[in-house]
């Protein structure tokens, strides 16, 4: 009991995912997410603009320009980093939010989390949509084994090799692989798709997950290739790659 009660009251930083882009957080967020957002007064955030905009949807009657935020991103460098061990020797919680989805999967939010455990805070991550975890579960692919390749890389060579890449992980250990490509490249990413992967091969496509214009397909390469092409155009989507 003792132990308990002395976690209770350590210093704790909340890992509070966003949502997908709906602006009903309170059906896509758990209410302890809901309430540890309400009660920290400081935030680690990816960008400010998704973050005041969760703050204004979850609690309407609240300034959302009321929270002090620190944003750490891509951009982020050791001097930032710096700055932000200074944020954990206070003694308030903060709370880290990724711009959609959870922090620290797919999200450069790891830094904090990693700041967090070496001042011996507590870390408490809360229940919230992943697009990935939602577009793995929908695609019936395999879900023991995975691999996550984040954005592919622009330059040819790399992106050749990394497809090379996927393509042993997919025959060799039966991995299903996912990927994501900014929004204006969807369609040559689907494209792509269909020219490297073999006609029995699997590909999902997971588009807009939990909006209201929602699109997810799993299909075979040669039966993808005897459908229209989908509307991917700007819009979240993710590949997934299996058998």
């Amino acid at each position: 009991m003792v132990e308990i009660a002395t976690r209770q009251h350590m210093r704790t930083l909340h890992l509070i995912p966003n949502t997908l882009g709906s602006r009903t957080p309170h059906l896509h967020l758990s209410q302890g997410a809901i309430d540890a957002l309400q009660k920290c007064n400081r935030m680690i955030v990816e960008s400010d603009g998704p973050a005041r905009r969760l703050l204004k949807d979850t609690f309407p009657e609240e300034n959302p320009r009321t929270k002090e935020s620190f944003l750490l991103n891509e951009h982020s460098d050791a001097q930032d980093l710096v700055e932000l061990i200074q944020w954990f020797r206070a003694d308030d919680d903060i709370a880290l939010l990724s711009d959609a989805g959870c922090p620290g999967v797919a999200d450069p939010g790891a830094p904090a989390v990693r700041i967090a455990h070496n001042a011996g805070w507590r870390v408490i991550p809360y229940i919230g949509p992943s697009s990935i975890l939602l577009a793995l579960m929908a695609s019936g692919m395999n879900g023991q084994q995975f691999a996550f390749k984040g954005y592919l890389p622009r330059d040819q060579s790399r992106r050749d090799h990394l497809w090379r890449e996927m393509r042993e992980g997919l025959q060799k250990r039966k991995e299903t692989q996912i990927f994501m490509e900014p929004p204006y490249r969807n369609l040559q990413a689907f494209e792509e798709c269909l020219k490297r992967l073999s006609d029995d091969q699997q590909l999902c496509v997971a588009v807009e997950l939990t909006l209201e214009n929602e699109f997810l397909r799993s299909m075979s390469i040669a039966d993808w290739k005897k459908e229209p092409v989908p509307d991917l155009h700007k819009k979240p989507c993710l590949f997934l790659l299996g058998h």
